[in-house]
């Protein structure tokens, strides 16, 4: 049997397939939870407070005013975090059913769906757009390519932000640097804080990124 750490680094092997990432995540979402805390998960809190942060400093608001998505919300640990920080309005996705179906019973959803795959260029999952859009966990080995980052953006208002973790092994093997600098000077992003090598899991930590929706974004 896989302690929680081998099933953790197993997930880093899925090659991005989304047929394999669904499957896996099916088999993990009863056990989800206690794995990664046993790893000292700490990227959820990390996101609620920088969503708070956001909210108060860049969108002029306070958290309970602001409509939130939590893309790749998985079991819904950082809605858990958005919520204690405030945050009253957040809807959440994923590609697995089976988490999903965990993130229901925490209760912090308005809205919540599953089968959602965001290494699809536009998507439009409740219709709407959102102040604030973030991202925990997901930009991770063997998951999501940086390009969903515009993915995501299309997702926000005109003035809206979007908050990402960047686990540091995921940071040094991607192109997650070179993709978000190719999109700010395209004008599709506008990069607004970076929080290097902050709390993440036990044996690393990450990156935090924050974006606000660029001018020529259509």
């Amino acid at each position: 049997m896989q302690d929680s750490n081998e099933t953790i680094h197993a997930s880093h092997d899925l090659d991005g397939d989304i047929s394999k990432i669904k499957n896996y995540y099916k088999d993990w979402a009863a056990n989800y939870d206690q794995d990664v805390k046993d790893q000292s998960y700490g990227g959820p809190e990390v996101i609620g407070n920088l969503a708070s942060l956001i909210a108060v400093s860049y969108l002029h608001k306070q958290p309970e005013n602001v409509r939130v998505l939590d893309a790749g919300c998985g079991t819904g640990l950082s809605g858990l975090a958005l919520q204690e920080t405030g945050f009253k309005v957040v809807d959440g996705f994923d590609l697995s059913d089976e988490m999903v179906m965990e993130a229901e019973k925490t209760g912090a959803y308005k809205e919540l769906r599953g089968s959602v795959d965001i290494t699809v260029d536009r998507i439009s999952v409740f219709d709407r757009k959102y102040d604030l859009v973030v991202s925990c966990g997901v930009f991770t080995l063997g998951h999501v390519e940086p390009e969903a980052l515009l993915t995501l953006a299309r997702l926000l208002t005109k003035d809206g932000h979007l908050a990402v973790s960047t686990r540091n092994s995921y940071l040094s093997g991607s192109d997650f640097k070179k993709e978000s600098q190719d999109l700010v000077r395209r004008g599709l992003l506008e990069e607004i804080l970076i929080i290097p090598d902050a709390r993440y899991i036990a044996e690393e930590d990450a990156h935090y990124w924050v974006y606000k929706r660029g001018p020529k974004l259509t």
